[in-house]
Protein backbone atom coordinates (compact mmCIF):
# COMPACT_ATOMS: atom_id res chain seq x y z
CA UNK A 1 0.00 0.00 0.00
CA UNK A 2 1.56 3.51 -0.45
CA UNK A 3 2.94 5.12 2.40
CA UNK A 4 1.43 8.73 3.37
CA UNK A 5 3.47 10.43 5.81
CA UNK A 6 2.11 10.72 8.94
CA UNK A 7 2.60 14.35 11.05
CA UNK A 8 5.48 13.43 12.86
CA UNK A 9 7.01 11.90 9.51
CA UNK A 10 6.37 14.99 7.67
CA UNK A 11 7.33 17.21 10.04
CA UNK A 12 11.01 16.03 10.05
CA UNK A 13 10.93 16.31 6.08
CA UNK A 14 11.66 18.85 3.02
CA UNK A 15 8.82 17.53 0.74
CA UNK A 16 10.52 17.01 -2.60
CA UNK A 17 9.67 19.25 -5.94
CA UNK A 18 7.96 16.48 -8.12
CA UNK A 19 8.12 17.13 -11.65
CA UNK A 20 4.97 17.85 -13.81
CA UNK A 21 3.76 19.50 -16.77
CA UNK A 22 1.22 20.96 -14.87
CA UNK A 23 0.97 23.85 -11.85
CA UNK A 24 2.54 22.20 -8.79
CA UNK A 25 3.63 24.42 -6.05
CA UNK A 26 5.60 23.17 -2.65
CA UNK A 27 5.91 24.23 0.48
CA UNK A 28 9.89 23.23 2.47
CA UNK A 29 10.69 23.44 6.15
CA UNK A 30 9.07 22.08 9.43
CA UNK A 31 5.47 23.91 9.86
CA UNK A 32 5.25 25.25 12.97
CA UNK A 33 9.10 25.53 13.62
CA UNK A 34 10.62 28.67 14.48
CA UNK A 35 14.63 29.69 14.48
CA UNK A 36 15.35 30.97 18.45
CA UNK A 37 15.05 34.65 18.52
CA UNK A 38 17.69 36.68 18.44
CA UNK A 39 18.75 37.95 22.18
CA UNK A 40 18.10 41.17 22.35
CA UNK A 41 19.51 43.56 25.62
CA UNK A 42 16.53 44.96 27.21
CA UNK A 43 14.15 43.05 25.67
CA UNK A 44 10.86 41.53 27.09
CA UNK A 45 10.57 38.03 28.78
CA UNK A 46 8.34 36.02 26.17
CA UNK A 47 4.80 34.94 27.64
CA UNK A 48 5.51 32.87 30.09
CA UNK A 49 3.64 29.42 29.43
CA UNK A 50 2.78 25.77 31.11
CA UNK A 51 3.17 22.74 29.34
CA UNK A 52 0.82 19.73 30.15
CA UNK A 53 2.09 16.67 28.47
CA UNK A 54 5.81 16.99 28.16
CA UNK A 55 6.20 13.63 25.84
CA UNK A 56 5.68 12.63 22.03
CA UNK A 57 3.52 15.79 20.73
CA UNK A 58 4.13 17.91 23.79
CA UNK A 59 8.05 17.57 23.44
CA UNK A 60 7.75 18.65 19.90
CA UNK A 61 5.49 21.37 21.50
CA UNK A 62 8.11 22.15 24.33
CA UNK A 63 10.76 23.00 21.43
CA UNK A 64 8.53 25.07 19.31
CA UNK A 65 7.67 27.25 22.22
CA UNK A 66 10.98 28.25 22.98
CA UNK A 67 12.27 28.23 19.84
CA UNK A 68 9.17 30.93 19.68
CA UNK A 69 10.15 32.85 22.07
CA UNK A 70 8.45 31.46 25.07
CA UNK A 71 8.67 31.44 28.28
CA UNK A 72 8.37 28.10 29.78
CA UNK A 73 8.15 28.48 33.35
CA UNK A 74 6.34 25.20 34.08
CA UNK A 75 5.89 21.29 33.11
CA UNK A 76 3.33 19.11 33.93
CA UNK A 77 2.66 15.39 32.94
CA UNK A 78 1.60 12.25 34.88
CA UNK A 79 4.62 10.23 33.83
CA UNK A 80 7.83 10.80 35.73
CA UNK A 81 10.10 9.81 32.19
CA UNK A 82 8.60 12.58 30.49
CA UNK A 83 9.07 15.36 33.21
CA UNK A 84 12.81 14.00 33.70
CA UNK A 85 13.20 14.99 29.76
CA UNK A 86 11.47 17.57 30.09
CA UNK A 87 13.17 19.04 32.91
CA UNK A 88 16.45 18.43 31.39
CA UNK A 89 15.66 20.79 28.32
CA UNK A 90 13.97 23.57 30.78
CA UNK A 91 15.88 23.10 34.18
CA UNK A 92 14.27 25.95 35.10
CA UNK A 93 10.75 25.03 35.16
CA UNK A 94 8.65 24.82 37.61
CA UNK A 95 7.86 20.51 37.52
CA UNK A 96 4.27 19.18 38.37
CA UNK A 97 2.45 15.42 38.59
CA UNK A 98 -1.00 16.57 38.70
CA UNK A 99 -2.28 19.53 36.62
CA UNK A 100 -4.97 21.17 39.02
CA UNK A 101 -1.76 21.73 41.76
CA UNK A 102 0.05 23.64 38.85
CA UNK A 103 -3.37 25.65 38.37
CA UNK A 104 -3.35 26.29 41.93
CA UNK A 105 -0.07 28.05 41.78
CA UNK A 106 -0.82 29.62 38.47
CA UNK A 107 -0.49 33.33 40.12
CA UNK A 108 2.88 32.34 42.34
CA UNK A 109 4.26 31.13 38.12
CA UNK A 110 3.06 34.43 36.80
CA UNK A 111 1.00 32.19 34.23
CA UNK A 112 0.04 34.09 30.97
CA UNK A 113 -0.85 31.07 28.92
CA UNK A 114 -1.20 27.00 29.15
CA UNK A 115 -0.53 24.34 26.34
CA UNK A 116 -2.26 21.03 27.01
CA UNK A 117 -0.70 18.22 24.71
CA UNK A 118 -2.27 15.51 26.58
CA UNK A 119 -4.51 11.98 25.46
CA UNK A 120 -8.16 13.30 23.74
CA UNK A 121 -9.80 12.56 26.64
CA UNK A 122 -8.02 14.89 28.51
CA UNK A 123 -8.08 18.03 26.72
CA UNK A 124 -11.06 19.81 28.07
CA UNK A 125 -10.58 20.11 31.62
CA UNK A 126 -7.12 21.81 31.67
CA UNK A 127 -8.15 24.04 29.02
CA UNK A 128 -10.92 24.73 30.27
CA UNK A 129 -9.36 25.60 34.01
CA UNK A 130 -7.04 27.95 31.70
CA UNK A 131 -9.99 29.73 30.37
CA UNK A 132 -12.10 29.73 33.60
CA UNK A 133 -8.62 31.15 34.96
CA UNK A 134 -8.91 34.02 32.41
CA UNK A 135 -5.28 32.82 30.63
CA UNK A 136 -4.44 32.27 27.01
CA UNK A 137 -4.91 28.10 25.99
CA UNK A 138 -3.40 26.31 23.11
CA UNK A 139 -4.92 22.35 22.97
CA UNK A 140 -3.81 20.22 20.61
CA UNK A 141 -6.47 18.85 17.88
CA UNK A 142 -8.93 17.58 18.34
CA UNK A 143 -9.82 20.55 20.78
CA UNK A 144 -12.22 18.06 22.77
CA UNK A 145 -13.21 14.22 23.37
CA UNK A 146 -16.76 14.87 22.67
CA UNK A 147 -19.13 17.77 20.60
CA UNK A 148 -20.82 18.64 24.01
CA UNK A 149 -16.98 19.32 25.69
CA UNK A 150 -16.27 21.28 22.46
CA UNK A 151 -19.71 23.50 23.14
CA UNK A 152 -18.42 24.02 26.48
CA UNK A 153 -14.95 24.81 25.74
CA UNK A 154 -16.13 27.85 23.29
CA UNK A 155 -18.69 29.15 25.66
CA UNK A 156 -15.51 29.49 27.97
CA UNK A 157 -13.25 31.21 25.35
CA UNK A 158 -15.83 33.81 24.70
CA UNK A 159 -16.46 34.80 28.20
CA UNK A 160 -12.58 34.58 28.59
CA UNK A 161 -11.36 36.58 25.43
CA UNK A 162 -7.64 35.40 26.33
CA UNK A 163 -5.80 34.25 22.64
CA UNK A 164 -6.23 30.34 21.82
CA UNK A 165 -4.91 28.34 19.33
CA UNK A 166 -5.84 24.85 18.45
CA UNK A 167 -2.85 22.52 17.69
CA UNK A 168 -3.09 22.17 13.85
CA UNK A 169 0.60 23.28 13.03
CA UNK A 170 -0.27 22.35 9.19
CA UNK A 171 -2.63 25.72 9.07
CA UNK A 172 0.51 27.94 9.22
CA UNK A 173 2.54 26.05 5.92
CA UNK A 174 2.71 28.11 2.93
CA UNK A 175 1.39 25.53 0.89
CA UNK A 176 -2.16 24.74 2.31
CA UNK A 177 -2.17 29.34 1.66
CA UNK A 178 -1.64 28.57 -1.98
CA UNK A 179 -4.32 26.16 -2.29
CA UNK A 180 -6.65 28.41 -0.40
CA UNK A 181 -5.88 31.29 -3.19
CA UNK A 182 -6.00 28.91 -5.93
CA UNK A 183 -9.77 27.80 -4.72
CA UNK A 184 -10.86 31.21 -3.73
CA UNK A 185 -9.78 32.74 -7.28
CA UNK A 186 -11.86 29.97 -9.32
CA UNK A 187 -8.72 27.74 -10.41
CA UNK A 188 -10.95 24.80 -11.23
CA UNK A 189 -14.57 26.47 -11.11
CA UNK A 190 -17.04 25.98 -8.18
CA UNK A 191 -16.25 23.43 -6.18
CA UNK A 192 -18.92 21.03 -5.82
CA UNK A 193 -17.08 18.15 -3.16
CA UNK A 194 -13.85 17.76 -1.78
CA UNK A 195 -12.41 14.06 -0.90
CA UNK A 196 -9.41 14.00 2.33
CA UNK A 197 -8.11 10.74 3.07
CA UNK A 198 -4.80 8.77 5.05
CA UNK A 199 -3.37 5.55 4.64
CA UNK A 200 -3.29 4.87 8.34
CA UNK A 201 -5.30 3.76 11.05
CA UNK A 202 -5.57 3.87 14.95
CA UNK A 203 -7.93 0.43 14.87
CA UNK A 204 -9.44 -2.43 17.10
CA UNK A 205 -7.71 -1.63 20.58
CA UNK A 206 -8.09 -5.00 22.94
CA UNK A 207 -9.46 -5.53 25.96
CA UNK A 208 -6.58 -6.86 27.47
CA UNK A 209 -4.18 -8.21 28.60
CA UNK A 210 -4.87 -6.05 31.93
CA UNK A 211 -1.90 -5.44 34.02
CA UNK A 212 -0.18 -2.78 36.34
CA UNK A 213 0.57 0.00 34.45
CA UNK A 214 4.44 1.26 34.72
CA UNK A 215 5.75 2.90 37.38
CA UNK A 216 6.46 5.92 36.23
CA UNK A 217 2.55 6.60 35.50
CA UNK A 218 0.13 8.48 37.66
CA UNK A 219 -2.43 6.05 36.21
CA UNK A 220 -5.60 7.17 38.08
CA UNK A 221 -4.32 11.22 37.19
CA UNK A 222 -3.76 9.86 33.66
CA UNK A 223 -7.50 8.80 33.88
CA UNK A 224 -8.49 12.31 34.80
CA UNK A 225 -12.31 12.14 33.80
CA UNK A 226 -12.53 9.12 32.38
CA UNK A 227 -13.60 5.53 34.56
CA UNK A 228 -11.23 3.96 36.68
CA UNK A 229 -10.90 1.01 34.61
CA UNK A 230 -7.50 -1.12 34.95
CA UNK A 231 -5.05 -0.39 32.97
CA UNK A 232 -4.28 -2.38 29.37
CA UNK A 233 -0.87 -3.24 28.87
CA UNK A 234 0.67 -0.59 26.22
CA UNK A 235 -2.05 1.84 25.98
CA UNK A 236 0.48 4.20 27.35
CA UNK A 237 1.76 6.38 25.82
CA UNK A 238 -0.14 6.56 22.68
CA UNK A 239 -1.94 3.31 21.96
CA UNK A 240 -5.16 5.18 23.77
CA UNK A 241 -6.12 6.67 20.33
CA UNK A 242 -7.46 3.13 19.55
CA UNK A 243 -9.95 3.64 22.09
CA UNK A 244 -13.21 5.18 22.47
CA UNK A 245 -12.71 6.05 26.32
CA UNK A 246 -9.49 7.88 25.32
CA UNK A 247 -9.22 8.61 21.71
CA UNK A 248 -11.34 9.42 18.54
CA UNK A 249 -9.93 6.75 16.01
CA UNK A 250 -8.31 7.70 13.21
CA UNK A 251 -10.83 10.40 12.04
CA UNK A 252 -10.36 12.18 15.60
CA UNK A 253 -6.51 12.28 14.91
CA UNK A 254 -5.91 13.13 11.37
CA UNK A 255 -8.85 14.57 10.16
CA UNK A 256 -8.17 18.02 11.89
CA UNK A 257 -5.26 18.64 9.57
CA UNK A 258 -6.46 17.18 6.25
CA UNK A 259 -10.44 18.69 6.61
CA UNK A 260 -8.49 21.90 7.75
CA UNK A 261 -7.91 22.90 4.26
CA UNK A 262 -11.45 22.59 2.16
CA UNK A 263 -13.09 24.44 5.83
CA UNK A 264 -10.34 27.47 5.15
CA UNK A 265 -10.44 27.13 1.35
CA UNK A 266 -14.70 27.06 1.02
CA UNK A 267 -15.13 29.42 4.00
CA UNK A 268 -17.55 26.89 6.43
CA UNK A 269 -18.02 28.89 8.95
CA UNK A 270 -21.31 27.57 11.38
CA UNK A 271 -22.96 30.04 8.92
CA UNK A 272 -22.09 28.83 5.87
CA UNK A 273 -22.26 24.93 7.15
CA UNK A 274 -25.74 25.27 9.01
CA UNK A 275 -27.39 22.01 9.21
CA UNK A 276 -25.30 19.25 8.00
CA UNK A 277 -26.65 15.71 7.10
CA UNK A 278 -23.55 13.18 7.86
CA UNK A 279 -23.23 9.67 6.93
CA UNK A 280 -20.74 7.32 7.85
CA UNK A 281 -19.60 3.57 7.73
CA UNK A 282 -17.48 1.27 9.47
CA UNK A 283 -16.18 -2.09 9.47
CA UNK A 284 -17.86 -3.08 12.68
CA UNK A 285 -19.57 -0.91 15.80
CA UNK A 286 -17.60 -1.87 19.07
CA UNK A 287 -18.37 0.26 21.88
CA UNK A 288 -15.12 -0.36 23.32
CA UNK A 289 -12.69 0.20 20.08
CA UNK A 290 -12.19 2.28 17.31
CA UNK A 291 -12.89 1.07 14.13
CA UNK A 292 -10.49 -0.61 11.79
CA UNK A 293 -11.55 2.11 9.15
CA UNK A 294 -14.24 4.62 8.57
CA UNK A 295 -15.69 6.28 5.48
CA UNK A 296 -17.68 9.49 6.12
CA UNK A 297 -19.95 11.98 4.15
CA UNK A 298 -21.16 15.61 5.11
CA UNK A 299 -23.45 17.34 2.90
CA UNK A 300 -23.47 21.09 3.57
CA UNK A 301 -26.55 22.71 1.78
CA UNK A 302 -25.79 25.11 -0.71
CA UNK A 303 -28.08 27.87 -2.86
CA UNK A 304 -27.22 29.13 -6.57
CA UNK A 305 -26.76 33.32 -7.47
CA UNK A 306 -30.48 33.50 -6.88
CA UNK A 307 -30.62 31.95 -3.72
CA UNK A 308 -32.39 28.43 -4.71
CA UNK A 309 -31.58 25.51 -3.14
CA UNK A 310 -29.40 23.69 -5.18
CA UNK A 311 -27.05 20.29 -4.86
CA UNK A 312 -25.32 20.37 -1.53
CA UNK A 313 -21.63 20.66 -1.45
CA UNK A 314 -20.29 17.45 -0.08
CA UNK A 315 -16.95 16.75 1.77
CA UNK A 316 -15.47 12.98 1.98
CA UNK A 317 -13.63 11.01 4.27
CA UNK A 318 -11.64 8.00 3.78
CA UNK A 319 -8.88 6.17 6.60
CA UNK A 320 -6.37 3.16 6.37
CA UNK A 321 -7.27 1.58 2.79
CA UNK A 322 -10.54 2.97 1.94
CA UNK A 323 -9.78 5.04 -1.49
CA UNK A 324 -12.04 7.91 -2.73
CA UNK A 325 -13.80 6.71 -5.91
CA UNK A 326 -12.46 10.12 -7.46
CA UNK A 327 -9.23 9.33 -6.85
CA UNK A 328 -9.02 5.50 -8.14
CA UNK A 329 -11.06 6.68 -11.39
CA UNK A 330 -9.05 9.23 -12.13
CA UNK A 331 -5.50 7.64 -10.99
CA UNK A 332 -6.54 5.02 -13.38
CA UNK A 333 -7.42 6.85 -16.55
CA UNK A 334 -4.61 9.42 -16.13
CA UNK A 335 -2.19 6.20 -15.12
CA UNK A 336 -0.97 8.36 -11.84
CA UNK A 337 -1.01 6.93 -7.65
CA UNK A 338 -2.94 10.33 -6.96
CA UNK A 339 -4.14 8.18 -3.71
CA UNK A 340 -0.60 7.55 -3.06
CA UNK A 341 0.66 10.65 -3.81
CA UNK A 342 -1.68 13.18 -2.39
CA UNK A 343 -4.21 13.51 1.08
CA UNK A 344 -7.31 15.26 -0.98
CA UNK A 345 -8.46 16.51 -4.11
CA UNK A 346 -11.09 19.36 -4.89
CA UNK A 347 -13.47 18.87 -7.36
CA UNK A 348 -14.85 21.78 -9.07
CA UNK A 349 -16.75 22.55 -12.19
CA UNK A 350 -13.78 22.52 -14.50
CA UNK A 351 -11.21 20.18 -13.02
CA UNK A 352 -9.62 19.18 -10.01
CA UNK A 353 -7.01 20.29 -7.42
CA UNK A 354 -4.98 17.31 -5.35
CA UNK A 355 -3.35 18.41 -2.31
CA UNK A 356 -0.58 16.56 0.72
CA UNK A 357 0.63 18.78 3.55
CA UNK A 358 3.79 20.04 1.13
CA UNK A 359 2.67 20.23 -2.54
CA UNK A 360 -0.60 20.52 -5.24
CA UNK A 361 -1.17 19.71 -8.66
CA UNK A 362 -4.48 21.11 -11.04
CA UNK A 363 -5.75 18.67 -13.79
CA UNK A 364 -5.94 18.43 -16.20
CA UNK A 365 -2.64 19.80 -17.05
CA UNK A 366 -3.88 22.71 -19.67
CA UNK A 367 -6.46 24.17 -17.01
CA UNK A 368 -2.60 25.50 -14.71
CA UNK A 369 -2.23 28.22 -17.42
CA UNK A 370 -5.86 29.57 -17.69
CA UNK A 371 -5.85 33.13 -16.56
CA UNK A 372 -7.81 33.49 -12.98
CA UNK A 373 -8.95 36.64 -11.37
CA UNK A 374 -6.20 37.96 -8.82
CA UNK A 375 -7.16 37.32 -5.01
CA UNK A 376 -5.81 39.08 -1.97
CA UNK A 377 -2.67 36.92 -0.86
CA UNK A 378 -2.70 35.22 2.68
CA UNK A 379 -0.16 36.74 4.51
CA UNK A 380 2.44 34.22 5.70
CA UNK A 381 2.47 33.02 9.35
CA UNK A 382 5.29 33.60 11.22
CA UNK A 383 4.72 30.42 13.13
CA UNK A 384 1.46 28.51 14.71
CA UNK A 385 3.06 28.87 18.23
CA UNK A 386 4.55 32.60 17.24
CA UNK A 387 0.95 33.01 16.32
CA UNK A 388 -0.25 32.45 20.07
CA UNK A 389 2.68 34.29 21.14
CA UNK A 390 2.65 37.58 19.58
CA UNK A 391 -1.03 37.42 20.12
CA UNK A 392 -0.48 36.67 24.28
CA UNK A 393 1.97 40.06 24.10
CA UNK A 394 -0.63 41.94 22.49
CA UNK A 395 -3.40 41.15 24.91
CA UNK A 396 -1.14 41.34 27.74
CA UNK A 397 -0.13 44.82 26.73
CA UNK A 398 -4.32 45.74 26.61
CA UNK A 399 -5.10 44.96 23.24
CA UNK A 400 -8.70 43.70 23.31
CA UNK A 401 -8.93 42.63 19.84
CA UNK A 402 -6.04 39.87 20.46
CA UNK A 403 -7.73 37.02 21.41
CA UNK A 404 -9.05 36.30 17.92
CA UNK A 405 -5.58 36.61 16.34
CA UNK A 406 -4.10 33.43 15.91
CA UNK A 407 -5.90 31.54 12.76
CA UNK A 408 -6.77 28.70 14.61
CA UNK A 409 -8.56 30.35 17.80
CA UNK A 410 -10.99 28.68 19.21
CA UNK A 411 -13.93 30.42 17.58
CA UNK A 412 -13.07 29.23 14.84
CA UNK A 413 -10.78 25.74 14.87
CA UNK A 414 -13.94 24.81 17.07
CA UNK A 415 -16.18 24.02 13.81
CA UNK A 416 -13.47 22.44 12.60
CA UNK A 417 -13.63 20.18 15.68
CA UNK A 418 -16.99 19.83 15.73
CA UNK A 419 -17.26 19.16 11.87
CA UNK A 420 -14.64 16.06 12.85
CA UNK A 421 -16.64 14.92 15.84
CA UNK A 422 -19.75 14.92 14.25
CA UNK A 423 -18.05 12.33 11.73
CA UNK A 424 -17.38 10.13 14.84
CA UNK A 425 -20.56 10.31 15.93
CA UNK A 426 -22.54 9.53 12.50
CA UNK A 427 -19.99 5.99 12.70
CA UNK A 428 -21.26 5.00 15.83
CA UNK A 429 -24.28 5.83 15.66
CA UNK A 430 -24.67 3.61 12.38
CA UNK A 431 -27.34 5.69 10.78
CA UNK A 432 -27.39 9.21 8.84
CA UNK A 433 -27.41 12.11 11.37
CA UNK A 434 -28.06 15.91 11.15
CA UNK A 435 -25.92 18.35 13.42
CA UNK A 436 -26.90 22.06 13.29
CA UNK A 437 -23.09 24.41 13.53
CA UNK A 438 -25.52 27.72 14.24
CA UNK A 439 -27.34 25.99 16.91
CA UNK A 440 -24.64 23.71 18.45
CA UNK A 441 -27.61 20.78 18.50
CA UNK A 442 -27.87 17.57 16.73
CA UNK A 443 -31.29 16.44 15.37
CA UNK A 444 -33.08 14.94 17.99
CA UNK A 445 -30.32 15.28 20.26
CA UNK A 446 -27.12 13.55 20.42
CA UNK A 447 -27.62 9.89 19.03
CA UNK A 448 -24.49 8.17 20.93
CA UNK A 449 -25.23 10.59 24.38
CA UNK A 450 -25.05 6.81 26.64
CA UNK A 451 -21.51 6.04 24.99
CA UNK A 452 -20.14 8.86 27.35
CA UNK A 453 -20.53 8.49 31.14
CA UNK A 454 -20.48 11.76 33.48
CA UNK A 455 -16.88 12.42 34.19
CA UNK A 456 -15.65 10.76 37.27
CA UNK A 457 -16.16 13.17 40.63
CA UNK A 458 -13.93 16.81 40.04
CA UNK A 459 -13.62 16.05 36.94
CA UNK A 460 -16.56 17.71 34.96
CA UNK A 461 -16.49 21.21 32.98
CA UNK A 462 -19.19 22.24 35.52
CA UNK A 463 -18.45 26.13 36.82
CA UNK A 464 -18.28 24.27 40.33
CA UNK A 465 -15.52 21.68 39.42
CA UNK A 466 -13.48 24.00 37.96
CA UNK A 467 -13.89 26.80 40.57
CA UNK A 468 -13.00 23.94 43.10
CA UNK A 469 -9.14 23.40 41.34
CA UNK A 470 -9.01 27.09 40.99
CA UNK A 471 -9.61 28.31 44.40
CA UNK A 472 -8.34 25.50 46.47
Amino acid sequence: MPHTPSRREFLSLVPAVLAAPTLIGCATGRPGAQKAPAVVAGAQPGPRVAIIGCAGRGADNLGDLLGAGASVVALCDVDANAREAGSKRVASAAVYSDLRALFRDRRKLGLDGVLVSTPDHTHAFPTALALRAGLAAYCEKPLTHTVEESHRILDLARAAGTPTQMGTQIHATENYRRVVELIRAGAIGRVTSCDCWVNKGWCCGPTGPVTEPPRSLDYDLWLGPAQDDPYIANIHPANWRKYWDYGTGTLGDMGCHMLDLPVWALGLDRARLGAVEIHASVDKVDSVACPEWTEASWAIPTRDEQGKPTDPLVLRWFDNGRISPTAQELGAKDKVDYHGRFNMVFQGTKGWLWANYGEFLITPGALAAEPRPAVSPIEASPGHHREWLDAIRAWRSGDSSAADRPQCAFGRSSVLNELVLSGTVAARAQRPITYDFGRRTFGGGNPIAHWHPAPRAGWSLSNADLDAVLEG
